[in-house]
């Protein structure tokens, strides 16, 4: 059946990926590489392409907006500090919150879902999407955990995070890029995984990360200066981010479209107030490859993710800013649902665990049409929490862990949910097939058990019962 299955797929599976039903359904680990050893089979896991923010998911700086590592720790604890409002006379409405939970925590206190976080209060009481509004949000709780704020009690929580981040040998380069991204890389390839790694930003702050990144493929960072991703060393993948795996997003409501070999292209739009055709027909831009329409945008994308490599792509923030800021008009993400050789994963710490909003990531298949959030929080997306990121280097390992069981699980139920429909399919075939034989007529009312069937009035239970106890208890003795 699993043969058959293969072929009404349109694709077939290896010997070792019908093994993965035998070995999951057997409470045998599925989370290894294939392994032909005698004696030992393991399934083939799909091709990783992991897509990561970059602000406050693997970078707790933000160089571009002059904003410091002390500044966005304050800011991560105060999304993650959860009190009430409290009178506060005729005092500044900043200082009107009290903090009830001492411990930090990225989720909202289940016992106490009144409470608020001070991010969520400051938007209340200093509410606006407009730029002058955030930044007057910003200069309120970049000081946060300083004496005399609100959250000055969470202060050896923040030089806890600080003295995790500048540990020695944690990070290299600009000292941007947090461990548990490295460790992450470190172990897909330890293990041996197939995979891609996409850089997906709003800012400008791409060239920085590239430089860092490109730094620790050539064995620079102290954590692993024998861990060479360079081209160098025999049987490890080239890493290393190169210009033409950069490119910028463009979308409107009828256009999505990506720019390659430049990560600048919402400024430089200015120049034709924001018209992409008439962008690349000027003299300069001529030379700029760009995947153009949707079934461009997905076969240039798969064609550069389907083997190791990474991108770094910048996401168009204008189209974002007009949606309201919501999930459809956000950073698009595209998924084949029925395609389990490639699963991308998007890490976003803006993503919101909500049934009908994303908040920042648009994802979809590859017909364009959106999933459903819930679905795609299960396979496809991940909230990142910067507060557990910061603490514990094994983070992202964990959550790549977590959503991949998902997405294995799935695979092998629509694997068995194919095998089923086949042998069905194949018992009204052999039902029509026997209909073609000339058999014997019968009346609507032919019983073929009248003459054997015994009426269940005639039984006199308690005999009937001792009878088969005597059977049984004779056997027994045999």
């Amino acid at each position: 059946q699993i043969h058959q299955c293969q072929r009404a797929m349109g694709h077939g599976l290896s010997t070792a990926e019908i093994c993965t039903c035998w070995t999951v359904r057997n409470g045998h680990s599925a989370s290894r590489q294939v392994s032909k050893e005698k004696g030992s089979w393991r399934p083939t896991l799909p091709h990783l392409v992991l897509h990561f923010d970059v602000n406050k998911t693997i970078v707790m700086v933000d160089t571009i907006q002059g904003i410091p590592t002390s500044d966005v720790l304050n800011g991560i604890l105060a999304e993650c500090a959860w009190g009430r409002a409290k009178p506060n006379g005729h005092g500044p409405p900043e200082k009107g919150w009290q903090l009830v939970e001492e411990m930090p925590s990225s989720v909202r206190p289940t016992q106490k879902p009144e409470l608020m976080s001070y991010l969520e209060y400051l938007e209340q009481c200093l509410p606006g999407k407009a730029k002058e509004m955030k930044k007057k949000r910003e200069q309120v709780w970049k000081k946060f955990t300083e004496p005399g704020e609100p959250g000055e009690l969470l202060r050896p929580h923040y030089e806890n995070m600080a003295a995790q981040l500048e540990m020695q040998g944690r990070m290299v380069g600009t000292g941007m890029v947090i461990a548990a991204f490295f460790d992450l890389v470190a172990e897909l390839v330890k293990n041996g995984r197939s995979f891609s790694i996409v850089f997906r930003t709003f800012g400008s702050d791409l060239p920085a990360v590239q430089a860092e990144f490109n730094a620790f493929c050539a064995g620079e960072h102290p954590r692993y200066p024998d861990l060479c991703l360079d081209g160098s060393a025999e049987g490890k993948p080239d890493l290393r981010l190169t210009e033409e795996n950069t490119g910028s997003w463009y979308r409107s409501a009828d256009n999505c479209s990506i720019v390659w070999g430049t990560t600048t292209l919402e400024e430089d739009l200015h120049v034709t107030k924001g018209v992409l055709d008439d962008f690349l027909k000027l003299p300069g831009n001529t030379g700029l490859l760009s995947s153009r329409g949707w079934d461009a945008v997905i076969k240039d994308l798969q064609t550069k993710t389907s083997k190791p490599s990474v991108l770094a792509l910048r996401d168009y923030f204008p189209y974002w800013q007009k949606g309201g800021q919501h999930g459809p008009y956000g950073k698009l993400l595209p998924v084949d649902p029925a395609d389990h050789r490639c699963h991308p994963i998007f890490f976003d710490d803006n993503i919101t665990l909500d049934a009908e909003d994303t908040k920042i990531v648009d994802v979809r298949d590859k017909t364009g049409k959106a999933l459903w959030p819930v679905y795609a929080q299960r396979y496809y997306i991940s909230r990142a929490e910067p507060l557990l990121a910061v603490a514990d280097d094994n983070y992202y390992i964990r959550k790549v862990e977590e959503i991949e069981h998902n997405f294995q699980r799935k695979r092998l139920a629509r694997l068995r949910l194919r095998a089923a429909t086949l042998t069905v399919s194949k018992m009204l075939r052999e039902e029509a097939e026997a209909k073609k034989f000339d058999l014997p007529k019968r009346s609507a009312g032919y019983d073929p058990w009248e003459k054997s069937r015994v009426s269940i009035s005639k039984i006199h239970f308690s005999s009937s019962i001792a009878a088969a106890d005597e059977e049984e208890h004779a056997l027994m003795v045999k």
